[in-house]
């Protein structure tokens, strides 16, 4: 048996290959992975562009929403420190979002079998909900199909977002 840490490396390098195809944008994933134990969180892209997942995560079905999520933050245009601090929202928003939209496509190019309630209780009290739920009324106004809404706003430069989707508004 190949050790979790071996696994979840693969697995993130099979999600970055699909991600990439999807979206048509590069991943600046460093190809490491750290899995820590007692982590106070599910998963990080550090901006050093490694990622670090919650060791007891990676054995439940649950760590293939939170790997496709820091895969998509692998791919963020613009993701800077400094513009993540400034828009924290319109990067977990969006990421979040398109992680929720993609996840099917992506375990089903898998080969990966796991009921959608799997993730339903996280998604339900998942701390980007305020985020999703701004982005969705945005998203509403503009009246523009919402997979392709999110990922033009993930090939947007974090710092650009707010006025992208301002300018969608505009053109109505």
């Amino acid at each position: 048996m190949e050790p979790a840490e071996t696994r979840i490396q693969k697995e993130l390098q099979e999600i970055t290959a699909i991600v990439m195809e999807l979206t048509g944008l590069p991943s600046c994933w460093s190809g490491v992975t750290r899995l820590v134990p007692d982590a106070d969180f599910r998963g990080k892209k550090r901006f050093i562009c490694d990622i670090e997942i919650d060791a007891a995560l990676a054995a439940r079905p649950e760590r293939w929403a939170t790997l496709l999520h820091e895969v998509l933050h692998s791919v963020s245009v613009g993701n800077t420190p400094s513009d993540y601090w400034s828009f924290p929202g319109w990067e977990e928003g969006v990421v979040e979002q398109v992680q929720r939209l993609l996840r099917p496509t992506v375990l089903l190019r898998l080969g990966i079998l796991i009921d959608e309630t799997t993730f339903t209780a996280t998604e339900a009290q998942h701390a980007y909900n305020l985020y999703i739920g701004a982005l969705e009324k945005i998203n509403q106004a503009t009246l523009a199909h919402s997979e392709t809404f999110y990922i033009e706003l993930l090939r947007t430069p974090l710092k650009q977002r707010a006025t992208y989707a301002l300018s969608l508004g505009n053109s109505l």
